[in-house]
């Protein structure tokens, strides 16, 4: 395993091929899932909040996506609402160094305000947890994207006090709660 990879990532992240919560179906992105996540990723309220993503967002950039697994540097997925539900966003996570995998998700404007973000984000952290208990989880956030700065948060990441790779965002980590005795 390299600095900046994992090998059998996607694997590792999803023993079961795919995650069910109560409300949605999140699975590794397909090569079918291009031009969806073209329209998803460039609606302007969605970009607004995505600084690490290209803008506009081209179905290049969704196929690079879909193939981080191959290349072992992360695997994001979709994230539909139920099993055979609307694609309603996108979750999942890249190997940041030796240490450190980065938790990203963004959800379609339609979709706003029913809390799915949320859900699929605690679910993308609870299997990160779980494949990859010696990485540290961090995510990056411009403060401006106050909702998803406040979910952040509230799943448990505290700002590092850095800035992120990206212009005007924060990185935050993870830090998991104590034990309860």
């Amino acid at each position: 395993m390299g600095a900046s990879r994992i090998e059998n990532f996607r694997e590792k992240l999803f023993p079961q091929g795919h995650c069910l919560t109560e409300r949605l179906f999140i699975q590794p992105l397909q090569p079918a899932d291009a031009f969806q996540l073209v329209v998803l990723t460039n609606d302007p309220l969605v970009a607004a909040g995505k600084s690490k993503l290209p803008q506009p967002f081209t179905l290049a950039d969704a196929q690079d996506l879909i193939a981080l697994p191959h290349q072992s540097k992360g695997c994001f997925a979709s994230v539909h609402a139920g099993e055979n539900g609307p694609f309603v966003g996108c979750v999942g996570a890249v190997v940041r160094g030796a240490a450190d995998i980065e938790m990203g998700f963004w959800v379609g404007a339609p979709y706003h305000g029913k809390r799915y973000g949320a859900e699929a984000a605690e679910a993308m952290l609870g299997l990160l947890r779980d494949a990859f208990p010696d990485r540290r989880i961090v995510a990056e956030c411009s403060r401006e994207n106050g909702a998803t700065w406040r979910l952040l948060q509230r799943l448990g990441f505290s700002p590092s006090g850095g800035s992120g790779a990206s212009k005007r965002s924060q990185l935050l980590i993870f830090e998991a709660p104590a034990p309860v005795d």
